[in-house]
């Protein structure tokens, strides 16, 4: 332990005595053998764990709103090196033209990076007429509609949550399909003090690059990047793993090669892995030809307690929270059996 944690530990010890002190000092003397008798007693029955439990919480929540804090500066510095800048001019995805997302096009609709620019940022620009949230489907008409925002990365709210509420603590291992800027990869290291080894896979060189930097830059602890297709990598798969995908097949592959991909993951994640998905996987996924049911192959978990307790009255947050959408791997061989059954 180090002298400044030492030190830190006997302040608090010495501020809980005076406190104690304070308070056996407004009591009578039968009273205070009372509480000295009950103290021994409930130290001696009661779980270590449960003592301590609001340190613990206490403790947990300045570790999460110290990493929040490293985010936003990371958020920062990569805004600050002008990565994609939201722009008015059509970008280069490859809009899906069946399924969910099918009505979004070149035309209506604006990319915007969830991770470098909050609710906040969008306004700001708006006003300075850097953006619009309104197209015109018309030349020199005054009938406008509003345009679709999408974003290809979870915000940073959105990746505090992950790592706060949706990864198991048993979780060793994360992986995240679809890196991008690298903001999962961040959180994951930063959440978990780096105690768990993280993957981050990317297929773009420069996004990969960008990561790689921003990770030296703000000393990110035990994660890798990897400059490739998930479906050339079987080996990052682990058990007690915990998988996040932000939507990464829609918008950039075609549907077979969305159909491969999914394909190629029924293959090679573990029972039991935990899934965090954005959106919901029965949704992008219906249009396509799979061979195996996603009902069959994932289980869906319920989350809107862990919604609720981020979103409290803002409904805005708790949907915001409730788009991440939780499952385990089913075991197949179970499954099988009880079909057998």
């Amino acid at each position: 332990m180090s002298p400044n944690k030492d030190g830190w530990k006997l302040n608090e010890t010495r501020e809980a005595k005076a406190a104690i002190t304070e308070i056996l000092s407004k009591l009578e003397m039968d009273q205070v053998f009372e509480i000295k008798d009950w103290l021994n007693k409930y130290v001696e029955e009661t779980p270590s764990n449960q003592i301590t439990s609001n340190y613990e919480k206490e403790k947990k929540k300045k570790m999460f709103d110290k990493g929040a804090n490293k985010l936003d500066r990371i958020a920062a510095y990569l805004r600050d090196k002008a990565v994609d800048v939201p722009s008015k001019a059509p970008s280069k995805l490859k809009y899906p033209t069946e399924g969910f997302d099918s009505d979004c096009t070149e035309i209506n609709t604006c990319e915007i990076d969830s991770f470098l620019y909050d609710d906040e940022d969008i306004e700001d620009m708006v006003q300075r007429d850097i953006l619009s949230r309104t197209y015109c489907p018309t030349c020199n008409s005054r009938d406008t509609v509003a345009l679709n925002f999408i974003s290809h990365s979870l915000s940073r709210l959105q990746v505090k949550f992950l790592f706060d509420k949706l990864m198991p603590s048993t979780c060793q291992h994360v992986l995240d399909i679809g890196s991008r800027l690298g903001a999962v990869v961040y959180g994951a290291s930063i959440f978990t003090n780096g105690n768990v080894s993280t993957v981050g896979v990317e297929m773009d060189a420069d996004y990969a690059a960008l990561a790689l930097r921003t990770i030296r830059q703000f000393g990110i602890k035990n994660v890798e990047i990897l400059r490739d297709d998930i479906r050339h990598l079987p080996h990052v798969f682990k058990d007690e793993q915990f998988i996040v995908m932000n939507n990464v097949f829609s918008f950039f592959l075609s549907k077979t090669e969305q159909e491969e991909c999914w394909e190629y993951l029924h293959t090679h994640m573990r029972p039991g892995t935990v899934l965090a998905h954005h959106p919901p996987i029965e949704k992008i996924t219906e249009h396509l030809d799979l061979s195996f049911s996603v009902e069959d192959w994932l289980e869906f978990v319920n989350t809107a307690e862990e919604c609720l307790e981020y979103g409290g009255n803002d409904q805005e947050i708790y949907e915001e929270m409730e788009s991440i959408c939780k499952y385990i791997v089913r075991d197949s061989k179970s499954a099988d059996a009880s079909v057998v059954e």
